[in-house]
């Protein structure tokens, strides 16, 4: 199966950008709890953060059975010097520039992993930049990516008492 938090953590990991401005891979639930973020808040200048949290659609086609739709948040985050704004426009772009890389590469990987059975989505990701300065001293984008996986709903009298 699929893992987001391993798929992402390995594009931190490799993408030139990411390394370079020292982007701290996290996880963060959602917006409004950005723990890791928060906790490294010191020691990093940039982070890339999955969001642990999923939502997801059970859905079924015709014919083809049954799939998890999940979506994936994805929150790329640089600092700027408050009031600088220069610095924020070159921060900001500095995150463009990363997403678009890194849809190159779901791009790129849509095929592999359709072998696995896992579909991207990726005909329409939204996303999303972040007006000024956000968490005391940051701007950045989200956005988020859907996954498409089969699932097994077959009946299973096993699983029910009589």
């Amino acid at each position: 199966m699929f893992n987001a938090y391993q798929y992402f953590q390995q594009i931190c990991e490799k993408n030139k950008i990411l390394v370079d401005g020292e982007y701290r891979f996290c996880r963060v639930t959602g917006l409004a709890n950005m723990e890791e973020v928060i906790q490294k808040w010191k020691a990093a200048k940039a982070w890339f953060c999955i969001d642990d949290t999923e939502d997801g659609t059970l859905i079924g086609s015709r014919g083809a059975g049954f799939f998890e739709r999940r979506s994936h948040t994805v929150f790329i985050l640089k600092k700027f010097p408050y009031g600088n704004m220069d610095l924020q426009h070159a921060a900001l772009q500095e995150c463009r520039t990363v997403f678009r890389q890194i849809m190159k590469k779901l791009i790129l990987d849509r095929r592999v992993l359709e072998n696995e059975m896992t579909y991207l989505k990726l005909d329409s990701v939204p996303w999303h930049e972040f007006p000024g300065y956000v968490l005391s001293g940051c701007t950045g984008l989200y956005f988020e990516v859907v996954i498409e996986i089969p699932i097994d709903l077959c009946y299973n009298g096993d699983e029910w008492n009589n």
